[in-house]
């Protein structure tokens, strides 16, 4: 006696990868380095990086510190970007944040390790809905 064959449908293999593609992060574009105009900032010692014109600013423990490089290409991280050079390796990551000292919102939280030195902070665009 023949058994009857059993087959299992396809379609639920191409739903379950249309989920995946679905949760998967979104691609992250970057403008050019001349155009790119980004500002972070952090509290305790007070800091400030700029990213603009093709290089990356940093000033330090309320001005004493000042790291001027040109900007490298980022490398994509798992929740943003790295920026990585000799002195400077600037971390970005989309998460929300809010600045210590006033409390205001902003999109993502960066880490700046300057000469060794790590510092954190807030950066990018500003985020009254989030204020603390």
């Amino acid at each position: 006696m023949r058994r009857p064959r059993i087959t299992m449908p396809k379609w639920p293999a191409y739903a379950m990868a249309g989920f995946a593609a679905a949760c998967a992060y979104p691609a992250i574009t970057m403008p050019p380095p001349a155009a790119e105009n980004y500002r972070a900032l952090g509290q305790e010692p007070g800091w400030s990086l700029a990213i603009a014109g093709g290089r990356m600013t940093y000033v330090g423990n309320y001005g004493e510190t000042r790291i001027s490089a040109p900007r490298p290409d980022p490398d994509p991280t798992m929740a943003g970007r790295r920026y990585d050079t000799r002195r400077l390796t600037v971390d970005i990551v989309e998460a929300r944040c809010n600045d210590a000292m006033s409390g205001h919102g902003y999109a993502h939280q960066v880490t700046v390790i300057a000469d060794g030195a790590r510092v954190r902070g807030c950066g990018g665009e500003r985020r009254a809905d989030w204020d603390a």
